[in-house]
């Protein structure tokens, strides 16, 4: 069951992405074990700044993608390219500037203030 927390951690994981990076609904519908459709539905209605940056598994804006206020007029293709994100004249992000799930998890990381384990290599 996915938990207030476990959206929490989407929303900060989005607003945190690099610029020039985008992620899929699928990659963090794996980080928080939920089904794609219901990040979508978050990013839709979870008033995500930067849900734009969450596209199909193919770099496409989903055919359901809606501004979560009502707005519109705002092509997600150039707001793509504003961020630094390579997008085709077909509108597709390329996929070497995709953030995995291992990506989002660093990431995520990152934001709690997790830090590798160091070693101690004193004697």
């Amino acid at each position: 069951m996915t938990t207030e927390q476990d959206w929490d951690l989407v929303k900060r994981v989005v607003e945190a992405l690099p610029d020039g990076t985008w992620t899929s609904y699928g990659d963090l519908a794996e980080l928080i074990g939920t089904g794609p459709r219901q990040v979508g539905a978050y990013m839709r209605d979870g008033d995500v700044t930067r849900a734009y940056r969450v596209l199909t598994a193919g770099g496409t804006v989903s055919e359901g993608f809606r501004w979560s206020d009502g707005r519109s007029g705002r092509d997600v293709p150039d707001l793509l390219r504003e961020d630094g994100v390579r997008v085709n004249t077909k509108g597709r992000a390329d996929q070497a500037q995709r953030m995995s799930v291992y990506d989002l998890k660093l990431l995520a990381a990152e934001l709690d203030g997790a830090a590798p384990a160091e070693t101690d290599d004193r004697d």
